[in-house]
C-alpha cells in the first residue's frame, strides 16, 4: 500500500483474520487506527470527531446498521465525508444490501482473502485531492441496441472517481465510458469507470458514484494537475 498521510481509521467489532493481516500494513502507512469493541461508544464518537474510514464487522453488538449509518451521515456528523466498509457474512446480504450505496460504501465478505480487504481499504483511503466542482461530463453506456449517452454535471471530482448529478441510476458494477470537460477549448479527459455507489439521501443530490478504472493517454495526469491547482 502506498503511503497515506494523516488518515484515521476506526475498527468496530471483533478482528477477523483478514483484519489482523491488514492492520500492520495500515500502521506502516502512517494511518492512525483505533479499535473499538464497544460499538455504542464508538458510534457516539463518530458524531463528534472526523474519521476517514470506518471498518465495521456486521452485525454490531448494541448498535443497528441504521444507527451506525445515521451517526456517520447525519447532517451534523463530523465523519459525514468518511467512508464506511462492512465486513459481513454472505447470509447477511439481505440486511446489508439496502444500505450499500446509501451510507455504506463497500461490503467485503468475511471469508474473502486478506488482499480483497486490503484493496478495498486502499481504494477508500486513497482519495487524495477532491474538489466540489461542477464540470461537464458525458457518460456512454453500452446497451443491447447500441449505446446510450448521457450529458450531466459532476457534484464532486477526485483523482479516483466522481459523483455525477441527476444521472440515471445504473446498477452497481456497471461500466461506462466518460468524457470530462474541465475547461472550454481543452480536450476532454476520456476513460472508463465503474458504478460503485448511488448517492445517499443525506447528500441531497440524485446521482451515481463512479470509480475510474482507466484513462486514455495523459488523462490521469491532466486530471491530477487540475485537482492540485485548486
Amino acid at each position: 500500500m502506498r503511503r497515506i498521510m494523516n488518515r484515521k481509521v476506526f475498527i468496530l467489532g471483533g478482528e477477523t483474520v483478514a483484519l489482523q493481516r491488514v492492520l500492520p500494513i495500515l500502521r506502516r502507512a502512517d494511518v492512525t487506527v483505533e479499535c473499538w469493541e464497544q460499538a455504542p461508544v464508538a458510534v457516539a464518537m463518530l458524531r463528534e470527531q472526523p474519521v476517514d474510514l470506518v471498518i465495521a464487522r456486521f452485525p454490531l453488538a448494541g448498535v443497528s446498521l441504521g444507527e451506525l449509518v445515521e451517526a456517520m451521515r447525519g447532517p451534523d456528523a463530523a465523519s459525514r465525508s468518511g467512508s464506511l466498509l462492512l465486513l459481513a457474512d454472505a447470509d447477511d446480504a439481505p440486511e446489508v444490501a439496502p444500505f450499500l450505496g446509501h451510507g455504506v460504501n463497500r461490503v467485503v465478505n468475511l471469508d474473502s482473502p486478506s488482499d480483497h480487504l486490503l484493496l478495498a481499504v486502499a481504494d477508500l483511503l486513497a482519495v487524495t485531492s477532491r474538489r466540489n466542482v461542477r464540470v461537464l461530463v458525458q457518460l456512454t453506456l453500452s446497451i443491447r441496441e447500441g449505446e446510450e449517452r448521457t450529458l450531466s454535471m459532476t457534484r464532486n471530482l477526485s483523482a479516483s472517481g466522481m459523483l455525477v448529478r441527476d444521472c440515471r441510476e445504473l446498477p452497481l458494477g456497471s461500466r461506462v465510458r466518460f468524457e470530462i470537460v474541465l475547461d472550454e477549448g481543452s480536450d476532454p479527459i476520456r476513460g472508463e469507470a465503474e458504478v460503485v455507489r448511488h448517492a445517499a439521501d443525506h447528500e441531497r443530490v440524485d446521482g451515481i458514484g463512479l470509480r475510474f478504472t482507466s484513462f486514455e493517454g495523459d488523462g490521469q495526469s491532466r486530471l491530477e494537475a487540475y485537482l492540485d491547482s485548486g
